[in-house]
Protein backbone atom coordinates (compact mmCIF):
# COMPACT_ATOMS: atom_id res chain seq x y z
CA UNK A 1 0.00 0.00 0.00
CA UNK A 2 3.02 2.39 0.89
CA UNK A 3 4.63 1.90 -2.76
CA UNK A 4 1.11 2.16 -4.34
CA UNK A 5 0.55 5.75 -2.46
CA UNK A 6 4.29 6.78 -3.90
CA UNK A 7 3.70 5.95 -7.08
CA UNK A 8 0.10 7.47 -7.42
CA UNK A 9 1.69 10.84 -5.49
CA UNK A 10 4.71 10.48 -8.03
CA UNK A 11 2.74 10.65 -11.21
CA UNK A 12 2.04 13.35 -13.50
CA UNK A 13 0.65 14.01 -17.11
CA UNK A 14 4.43 14.67 -18.81
CA UNK A 15 6.28 12.55 -21.11
CA UNK A 16 9.09 12.61 -17.75
CA UNK A 17 7.11 9.05 -16.33
CA UNK A 18 9.98 6.62 -16.31
CA UNK A 19 10.32 7.66 -12.52
CA UNK A 20 11.33 4.57 -10.03
CA UNK A 21 9.25 5.19 -7.34
CA UNK A 22 11.63 4.24 -4.80
CA UNK A 23 13.48 7.41 -5.20
CA UNK A 24 10.05 8.92 -3.12
CA UNK A 25 11.52 8.25 0.08
CA UNK A 26 8.95 9.29 1.79
CA UNK A 27 5.47 10.48 0.50
CA UNK A 28 3.18 13.17 2.71
CA UNK A 29 -0.37 13.86 2.49
CA UNK A 30 -0.83 16.82 4.77
CA UNK A 31 -4.38 18.49 5.88
CA UNK A 32 -3.05 21.83 7.46
CA UNK A 33 -0.09 23.86 7.77
CA UNK A 34 1.13 22.07 10.71
CA UNK A 35 1.37 18.98 8.93
CA UNK A 36 3.04 20.64 6.03
CA UNK A 37 5.96 21.87 8.37
CA UNK A 38 6.15 18.22 9.99
CA UNK A 39 7.14 16.96 6.63
CA UNK A 40 9.58 19.76 6.05
CA UNK A 41 10.97 18.74 9.41
CA UNK A 42 11.19 15.21 8.06
CA UNK A 43 12.89 16.45 4.80
CA UNK A 44 15.66 18.45 6.42
CA UNK A 45 16.44 16.01 9.41
CA UNK A 46 17.07 13.65 6.84
CA UNK A 47 19.10 16.07 4.48
CA UNK A 48 16.32 14.95 1.62
CA UNK A 49 15.23 17.47 -1.21
CA UNK A 50 11.43 18.27 -1.44
CA UNK A 51 9.34 18.44 -4.58
CA UNK A 52 5.85 19.91 -4.04
CA UNK A 53 2.67 17.97 -5.74
CA UNK A 54 -0.06 19.03 -6.78
CA UNK A 55 -2.93 17.55 -8.90
CA UNK A 56 0.06 16.49 -11.37
CA UNK A 57 -2.01 17.82 -14.61
CA UNK A 58 1.26 19.91 -16.06
CA UNK A 59 2.71 18.38 -18.76
CA UNK A 60 6.25 19.87 -17.48
CA UNK A 61 7.24 17.08 -15.19
CA UNK A 62 8.60 19.44 -12.55
CA UNK A 63 6.42 17.71 -9.84
CA UNK A 64 8.34 14.51 -10.62
CA UNK A 65 11.43 15.80 -8.62
CA UNK A 66 13.15 13.84 -11.23
CA UNK A 67 15.43 10.03 -10.68
CA UNK A 68 16.37 11.57 -7.39
CA UNK A 69 15.92 10.76 -3.60
CA UNK A 70 13.22 13.20 -2.41
CA UNK A 71 10.37 13.95 0.12
CA UNK A 72 6.98 14.56 -2.15
CA UNK A 73 4.39 17.09 -0.18
CA UNK A 74 0.67 16.92 -1.88
CA UNK A 75 -1.83 18.94 -1.50
CA UNK A 76 -4.42 16.48 -2.61
CA UNK A 77 -6.07 17.14 1.30
CA UNK A 78 -5.36 20.63 1.20
CA UNK A 79 -8.88 21.60 0.36
CA UNK A 80 -10.25 24.41 2.66
CA UNK A 81 -11.34 27.83 1.97
CA UNK A 82 -10.75 29.96 4.95
CA UNK A 83 -12.69 32.71 4.01
CA UNK A 84 -14.65 34.66 1.05
CA UNK A 85 -14.42 38.65 1.26
CA UNK A 86 -17.09 39.77 -1.15
CA UNK A 87 -16.42 43.19 -0.42
CA UNK A 88 -12.94 43.65 -0.94
CA UNK A 89 -12.81 41.09 -3.33
CA UNK A 90 -11.22 38.19 -2.49
CA UNK A 91 -10.68 34.43 -1.14
CA UNK A 92 -8.21 33.02 0.90
CA UNK A 93 -7.17 28.83 0.20
CA UNK A 94 -5.37 26.14 0.58
CA UNK A 95 -3.35 25.19 -2.22
CA UNK A 96 -4.97 22.09 -3.15
CA UNK A 97 -8.08 23.76 -4.29
CA UNK A 98 -9.08 23.66 -8.12
CA UNK A 99 -10.71 26.28 -9.69
CA UNK A 100 -13.82 24.68 -10.29
CA UNK A 101 -13.90 23.60 -6.46
CA UNK A 102 -13.44 27.55 -5.66
CA UNK A 103 -15.97 28.47 -8.20
CA UNK A 104 -18.81 25.98 -6.57
CA UNK A 105 -18.14 26.95 -2.94
CA UNK A 106 -18.18 30.91 -4.20
CA UNK A 107 -21.77 29.79 -5.81
CA UNK A 108 -23.05 28.60 -2.72
CA UNK A 109 -22.53 31.96 -0.94
CA UNK A 110 -23.15 34.16 -4.15
CA UNK A 111 -24.56 33.89 -7.01
CA UNK A 112 -22.89 36.00 -9.98
CA UNK A 113 -19.54 36.20 -8.92
CA UNK A 114 -16.36 33.60 -9.78
CA UNK A 115 -12.45 33.47 -9.51
CA UNK A 116 -11.62 34.06 -13.34
CA UNK A 117 -8.57 31.53 -13.80
CA UNK A 118 -10.05 28.63 -15.78
CA UNK A 119 -7.09 26.80 -17.69
CA UNK A 120 -8.02 23.25 -19.57
CA UNK A 121 -7.31 21.17 -16.41
CA UNK A 122 -9.58 23.22 -13.87
CA UNK A 123 -11.34 20.53 -12.58
CA UNK A 124 -8.14 18.86 -11.24
CA UNK A 125 -5.16 21.80 -11.61
CA UNK A 126 -4.46 23.09 -8.19
CA UNK A 127 -4.47 26.80 -7.61
CA UNK A 128 -0.90 25.94 -6.19
CA UNK A 129 0.71 23.91 -9.35
CA UNK A 130 -1.24 27.22 -11.20
CA UNK A 131 0.47 29.25 -9.83
CA UNK A 132 3.68 27.73 -9.86
CA UNK A 133 3.22 27.15 -13.66
CA UNK A 134 1.52 30.61 -14.20
CA UNK A 135 -1.34 29.08 -15.83
CA UNK A 136 -3.73 30.56 -17.67
CA UNK A 137 -6.94 29.46 -19.76
CA UNK A 138 -9.36 30.84 -22.16
CA UNK A 139 -10.03 33.89 -19.20
CA UNK A 140 -6.77 34.87 -19.58
CA UNK A 141 -6.78 37.65 -22.29
CA UNK A 142 -9.54 39.40 -19.79
CA UNK A 143 -8.29 38.42 -16.68
CA UNK A 144 -4.84 37.65 -17.02
CA UNK A 145 -2.72 34.62 -15.60
CA UNK A 146 -2.76 33.02 -12.18
CA UNK A 147 0.01 35.81 -11.04
CA UNK A 148 -2.33 38.45 -11.88
CA UNK A 149 -5.12 37.09 -9.67
CA UNK A 150 -3.10 36.58 -6.59
CA UNK A 151 -3.23 38.83 -3.73
CA UNK A 152 -0.99 37.23 -1.59
CA UNK A 153 0.94 34.00 -1.09
CA UNK A 154 2.43 32.17 2.11
CA UNK A 155 5.83 30.23 1.33
CA UNK A 156 7.37 27.94 3.91
CA UNK A 157 11.19 27.51 3.12
CA UNK A 158 13.35 24.18 4.27
CA UNK A 159 13.84 25.84 7.94
CA UNK A 160 9.96 25.99 8.12
CA UNK A 161 10.07 29.82 8.03
CA UNK A 162 6.73 31.04 7.11
CA UNK A 163 6.99 34.18 4.93
CA UNK A 164 4.10 36.11 3.59
CA UNK A 165 4.73 38.33 0.20
CA UNK A 166 1.49 40.64 -0.52
CA UNK A 167 1.18 42.27 -4.28
CA UNK A 168 1.78 46.13 -3.47
CA UNK A 169 -1.28 47.68 -5.54
CA UNK A 170 -1.22 46.77 -9.05
CA UNK A 171 2.13 45.82 -9.57
CA UNK A 172 2.58 41.88 -9.34
CA UNK A 173 6.48 42.62 -9.26
CA UNK A 174 6.38 44.49 -5.97
CA UNK A 175 5.32 43.35 -2.72
CA UNK A 176 5.09 43.42 0.85
CA UNK A 177 7.51 40.99 2.38
CA UNK A 178 6.96 39.95 5.93
CA UNK A 179 8.23 36.88 8.05
CA UNK A 180 9.21 36.14 11.68
CA UNK A 181 12.55 35.99 10.74
CA UNK A 182 13.98 39.68 10.57
CA UNK A 183 17.16 38.60 9.30
CA UNK A 184 15.31 36.50 6.76
CA UNK A 185 12.63 39.24 6.04
CA UNK A 186 15.40 41.86 5.79
CA UNK A 187 17.23 39.61 2.78
CA UNK A 188 14.00 38.50 1.08
CA UNK A 189 13.27 42.80 0.78
CA UNK A 190 16.89 43.56 -0.25
CA UNK A 191 16.20 41.23 -2.86
CA UNK A 192 12.59 42.49 -3.97
CA UNK A 193 11.07 38.96 -3.14
CA UNK A 194 7.60 39.63 -5.22
CA UNK A 195 4.56 37.14 -6.77
CA UNK A 196 5.88 37.35 -10.34
CA UNK A 197 9.36 35.63 -8.34
CA UNK A 198 6.85 32.64 -7.06
CA UNK A 199 5.17 32.36 -10.48
CA UNK A 200 6.45 29.75 -12.66
CA UNK A 201 8.88 28.74 -10.28
CA UNK A 202 7.81 25.34 -10.73
CA UNK A 203 8.03 25.02 -6.86
CA UNK A 204 11.61 25.54 -6.74
CA UNK A 205 11.38 28.27 -3.65
CA UNK A 206 9.46 27.03 -0.94
CA UNK A 207 6.28 25.12 -0.21
CA UNK A 208 3.02 27.27 -0.81
CA UNK A 209 0.89 26.62 2.14
CA UNK A 210 -2.38 29.53 1.52
CA UNK A 211 -2.89 32.06 -1.23
CA UNK A 212 -4.91 34.77 -1.27
CA UNK A 213 -6.52 34.98 -5.15
CA UNK A 214 -8.72 37.56 -6.58
CA UNK A 215 -12.33 36.96 -7.13
CA UNK A 216 -15.28 39.01 -8.95
CA UNK A 217 -18.44 39.74 -9.74
CA UNK A 218 -19.62 38.60 -13.51
CA UNK A 219 -20.13 41.29 -15.81
CA UNK A 220 -23.66 40.89 -16.70
CA UNK A 221 -24.27 44.24 -18.43
CA UNK A 222 -23.65 43.61 -21.62
CA UNK A 223 -25.09 41.42 -23.81
CA UNK A 224 -23.55 38.83 -25.71
CA UNK A 225 -23.12 37.74 -29.68
CA UNK A 226 -21.14 35.36 -31.35
CA UNK A 227 -19.59 34.55 -34.43
CA UNK A 228 -17.29 32.48 -36.24
CA UNK A 229 -14.91 33.50 -38.55
CA UNK A 230 -12.91 31.51 -40.46
CA UNK A 231 -9.33 32.32 -42.78
CA UNK A 232 -8.38 31.35 -45.84
CA UNK A 233 -4.49 31.23 -44.66
CA UNK A 234 -2.50 31.17 -42.08
CA UNK A 235 -1.16 34.75 -42.28
CA UNK A 236 -4.86 36.11 -42.75
CA UNK A 237 -5.46 34.34 -39.69
CA UNK A 238 -2.28 35.52 -37.41
CA UNK A 239 -3.61 39.08 -38.59
CA UNK A 240 -7.04 38.57 -37.04
CA UNK A 241 -5.60 38.03 -34.54
CA UNK A 242 -2.93 40.86 -34.37
CA UNK A 243 -5.60 43.44 -35.10
CA UNK A 244 -7.89 41.99 -32.22
CA UNK A 245 -4.85 42.59 -30.16
CA UNK A 246 -4.02 46.12 -31.47
CA UNK A 247 -7.63 47.55 -30.82
CA UNK A 248 -8.15 45.70 -27.38
CA UNK A 249 -10.99 44.04 -27.91
CA UNK A 250 -12.74 42.73 -24.94
CA UNK A 251 -13.89 39.09 -26.48
CA UNK A 252 -15.37 37.38 -23.90
CA UNK A 253 -14.44 33.84 -25.06
CA UNK A 254 -11.78 33.82 -27.71
CA UNK A 255 -10.74 29.50 -29.08
CA UNK A 256 -9.64 28.92 -32.41
CA UNK A 257 -8.93 25.99 -34.12
CA UNK A 258 -5.97 26.14 -36.05
CA UNK A 259 -5.42 22.58 -37.77
CA UNK A 260 -7.95 19.75 -37.38
CA UNK A 261 -6.42 17.05 -40.00
CA UNK A 262 -9.14 14.54 -38.77
CA UNK A 263 -11.86 14.64 -41.75
CA UNK A 264 -15.03 14.82 -38.96
CA UNK A 265 -13.75 18.20 -37.74
CA UNK A 266 -11.74 19.48 -40.28
CA UNK A 267 -15.31 19.00 -42.53
CA UNK A 268 -17.37 20.65 -39.41
CA UNK A 269 -15.07 23.23 -38.81
CA UNK A 270 -13.08 24.53 -42.04
CA UNK A 271 -10.02 25.38 -40.14
CA UNK A 272 -8.19 27.88 -39.51
CA UNK A 273 -11.07 29.34 -37.75
CA UNK A 274 -12.19 31.57 -34.47
CA UNK A 275 -14.91 30.85 -32.34
CA UNK A 276 -16.29 33.65 -30.49
CA UNK A 277 -18.28 35.37 -27.59
CA UNK A 278 -18.02 39.14 -27.56
CA UNK A 279 -20.32 42.64 -25.87
CA UNK A 280 -23.04 42.76 -28.58
CA UNK A 281 -22.18 46.24 -28.97
CA UNK A 282 -18.70 45.74 -30.37
CA UNK A 283 -20.27 43.11 -33.17
CA UNK A 284 -20.08 45.75 -35.81
CA UNK A 285 -16.17 46.72 -34.82
CA UNK A 286 -15.00 43.06 -34.45
CA UNK A 287 -16.78 41.94 -38.07
CA UNK A 288 -15.22 45.49 -39.47
CA UNK A 289 -11.70 44.03 -38.05
CA UNK A 290 -12.27 40.68 -39.55
CA UNK A 291 -13.84 41.76 -42.74
CA UNK A 292 -10.72 44.23 -43.87
CA UNK A 293 -8.66 41.27 -43.98
CA UNK A 294 -8.42 39.42 -47.55
CA UNK A 295 -9.51 36.10 -47.06
CA UNK A 296 -11.42 36.49 -43.97
CA UNK A 297 -15.08 35.60 -43.49
CA UNK A 298 -17.17 36.68 -40.42
CA UNK A 299 -20.59 34.54 -39.77
CA UNK A 300 -23.06 35.45 -37.21
CA UNK A 301 -24.37 32.77 -35.01
CA UNK A 302 -26.50 31.57 -32.49
CA UNK A 303 -25.60 30.99 -28.88
CA UNK A 304 -26.36 27.11 -29.50
CA UNK A 305 -24.33 26.49 -32.89
CA UNK A 306 -21.43 28.70 -30.70
CA UNK A 307 -21.62 25.63 -27.95
CA UNK A 308 -21.62 23.05 -30.37
CA UNK A 309 -18.51 24.38 -32.19
CA UNK A 310 -16.79 24.94 -28.76
CA UNK A 311 -17.86 21.29 -27.58
CA UNK A 312 -15.87 20.26 -30.60
CA UNK A 313 -13.05 22.30 -29.71
CA UNK A 314 -12.60 20.91 -26.25
CA UNK A 315 -12.65 17.49 -26.79
CA UNK A 316 -10.23 17.73 -29.56
CA UNK A 317 -7.45 17.15 -27.28
CA UNK A 318 -9.57 13.37 -27.23
CA UNK A 319 -9.88 12.74 -30.07
CA UNK A 320 -7.40 10.31 -32.20
CA UNK A 321 -6.76 9.97 -36.25
CA UNK A 322 -8.69 7.67 -38.13
CA UNK A 323 -5.72 5.46 -38.06
CA UNK A 324 -3.36 5.53 -35.34
CA UNK A 325 -2.99 7.32 -32.02
CA UNK A 326 -2.53 10.78 -31.06
CA UNK A 327 0.57 12.22 -29.01
CA UNK A 328 0.99 15.53 -26.61
CA UNK A 329 4.73 15.96 -27.91
CA UNK A 330 5.16 19.34 -27.32
CA UNK A 331 2.19 21.03 -25.34
CA UNK A 332 1.76 24.47 -26.33
CA UNK A 333 3.24 27.92 -28.56
CA UNK A 334 3.25 31.09 -28.12
CA UNK A 335 2.86 33.08 -31.04
CA UNK A 336 2.92 37.09 -30.60
CA UNK A 337 4.04 40.81 -31.86
CA UNK A 338 5.08 40.83 -35.76
CA UNK A 339 5.15 36.75 -35.67
CA UNK A 340 1.57 36.80 -36.06
CA UNK A 341 1.68 38.55 -39.75
CA UNK A 342 4.05 35.62 -40.75
CA UNK A 343 2.12 32.84 -39.35
CA UNK A 344 2.16 30.56 -41.90
CA UNK A 345 6.02 30.70 -41.36
CA UNK A 346 5.61 29.69 -37.84
CA UNK A 347 2.96 26.62 -38.38
CA UNK A 348 5.24 25.02 -41.84
CA UNK A 349 8.51 25.38 -39.51
CA UNK A 350 7.32 23.42 -36.47
CA UNK A 351 5.62 21.25 -38.96
CA UNK A 352 8.49 20.39 -40.79
CA UNK A 353 10.81 20.06 -37.78
CA UNK A 354 7.56 17.57 -36.69
CA UNK A 355 8.23 15.22 -39.87
CA UNK A 356 12.14 16.02 -39.92
CA UNK A 357 11.28 13.44 -36.40
CA UNK A 358 9.23 10.97 -37.68
CA UNK A 359 6.19 12.61 -36.46
CA UNK A 360 2.65 13.39 -38.42
CA UNK A 361 0.99 16.82 -37.68
CA UNK A 362 -2.19 15.83 -36.35
CA UNK A 363 -4.22 18.99 -34.47
CA UNK A 364 -3.59 22.44 -33.76
CA UNK A 365 -5.88 24.56 -31.52
CA UNK A 366 -5.92 27.27 -28.59
CA UNK A 367 -6.51 30.73 -27.02
CA UNK A 368 -6.50 33.77 -28.90
CA UNK A 369 -6.29 36.27 -28.09
CA UNK A 370 -4.21 35.45 -24.89
CA UNK A 371 -1.94 36.60 -22.64
CA UNK A 372 1.14 35.01 -20.82
CA UNK A 373 4.23 36.12 -19.47
CA UNK A 374 7.82 35.85 -20.38
CA UNK A 375 10.20 36.89 -16.94
CA UNK A 376 8.52 40.68 -16.02
CA UNK A 377 7.24 40.87 -19.53
CA UNK A 378 3.51 40.43 -20.77
CA UNK A 379 3.07 38.96 -23.99
CA UNK A 380 -0.07 38.79 -26.16
CA UNK A 381 -0.75 36.82 -29.01
CA UNK A 382 -2.31 33.16 -29.21
CA UNK A 383 -1.19 30.19 -27.30
CA UNK A 384 -1.24 27.15 -29.31
CA UNK A 385 -1.39 23.48 -28.31
CA UNK A 386 -0.08 20.60 -30.97
CA UNK A 387 -1.33 17.11 -31.18
CA UNK A 388 0.57 14.69 -33.20
CA UNK A 389 0.35 11.30 -34.51
CA UNK A 390 2.29 8.29 -32.62
CA UNK A 391 4.58 6.94 -35.26
CA UNK A 392 4.56 2.73 -35.35
CA UNK A 393 8.06 2.72 -34.25
CA UNK A 394 8.37 5.00 -31.49
CA UNK A 395 11.14 5.53 -28.72
CA UNK A 396 11.71 7.27 -25.99
CA UNK A 397 14.72 8.55 -27.78
CA UNK A 398 12.95 9.83 -30.50
CA UNK A 399 10.08 11.87 -28.64
CA UNK A 400 12.68 13.85 -26.24
CA UNK A 401 15.28 14.42 -29.60
CA UNK A 402 11.56 15.69 -31.28
CA UNK A 403 10.71 18.21 -27.85
CA UNK A 404 14.89 19.15 -28.50
CA UNK A 405 14.28 20.22 -31.89
CA UNK A 406 11.20 21.77 -31.88
CA UNK A 407 12.58 24.04 -28.57
CA UNK A 408 15.28 25.23 -30.97
CA UNK A 409 12.77 25.79 -33.87
CA UNK A 410 11.04 28.36 -31.21
CA UNK A 411 14.34 29.89 -30.02
CA UNK A 412 15.54 30.77 -33.54
CA UNK A 413 11.40 31.87 -34.69
CA UNK A 414 10.94 33.86 -31.13
CA UNK A 415 8.00 31.86 -30.06
CA UNK A 416 7.78 31.04 -26.47
CA UNK A 417 7.34 27.60 -25.82
CA UNK A 418 4.75 27.43 -23.49
CA UNK A 419 5.55 27.81 -19.47
CA UNK A 420 6.00 24.32 -18.83
CA UNK A 421 7.96 23.93 -21.76
CA UNK A 422 10.74 26.43 -20.53
CA UNK A 423 12.76 25.62 -18.13
CA UNK A 424 14.68 22.15 -18.87
CA UNK A 425 16.57 24.53 -21.48
CA UNK A 426 16.61 28.04 -21.00
CA UNK A 427 19.60 27.91 -18.59
CA UNK A 428 20.41 31.39 -19.42
CA UNK A 429 17.21 33.37 -18.88
CA UNK A 430 16.61 35.92 -16.77
CA UNK A 431 14.24 33.78 -14.79
CA UNK A 432 16.47 30.78 -14.36
CA UNK A 433 19.33 33.25 -13.05
CA UNK A 434 16.71 34.80 -10.48
CA UNK A 435 15.65 31.57 -9.02
CA UNK A 436 19.30 30.80 -8.27
CA UNK A 437 20.24 34.21 -6.45
CA UNK A 438 16.89 33.96 -4.33
CA UNK A 439 17.28 29.79 -3.53
CA UNK A 440 20.91 30.87 -2.23
CA UNK A 441 19.00 32.77 0.53
CA UNK A 442 16.07 30.79 1.10
CA UNK A 443 18.08 27.40 1.27
CA UNK A 444 18.24 25.20 -1.94
CA UNK A 445 16.49 21.69 -1.27
CA UNK A 446 13.04 22.67 -2.57
CA UNK A 447 12.86 20.81 -6.42
CA UNK A 448 16.49 21.46 -7.74
CA UNK A 449 16.19 19.29 -10.66
CA UNK A 450 14.04 22.29 -12.60
CA UNK A 451 17.53 24.21 -12.29
CA UNK A 452 20.35 22.02 -12.71
CA UNK A 453 18.83 18.82 -14.63
CA UNK A 454 21.18 18.05 -17.40
CA UNK A 455 19.23 16.79 -20.85
CA UNK A 456 20.52 13.49 -20.28
CA UNK A 457 18.98 13.23 -17.15
CA UNK A 458 16.00 14.45 -18.51
CA UNK A 459 16.19 11.31 -21.36
CA UNK A 460 16.23 8.71 -18.88
CA UNK A 461 13.09 9.84 -17.68
CA UNK A 462 11.14 9.53 -21.05
CA UNK A 463 8.71 7.14 -21.09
Amino acid sequence: MEKLRRIIIGSNASIFQKIDPQTNIEAFLPTNEQEIKEAITFARENNLIIVSKGAGSGLSGACTGGAREKVVISSMRLKRVHELNFEEGYALVDPGVTPDELNEFISQKKEGWKFFVTPSSRDIATLGGILSTDGGGNDAWLAGTMVDNVLAVELLDYHNNKIIIERLEEESTRAKISCENKELEKKLQTMKLSLMDISGSHGTLGYISRLKVRIKPIDKTRNSDYALVHAKTFNAFGKVIYHLIEQNIPLKYGEVIVEARHPEIAEKTRPPMFIFEFPSDLKTKIKSICETIVGVTFQSVSQEKFELMQDIRIKMAKRNPPEGVQVALFEGYGVYGENLLHFEEMIDAINNTLRDQGFEPFMKYGHAPSKWHIGNKKREGIIMHSREIRPDNLTSEMVFNAIIALVETCKKLGITPKPEHKWPYLKTSEKHQRLIKLRKILGEKFNPFILDCTLDELKELVL
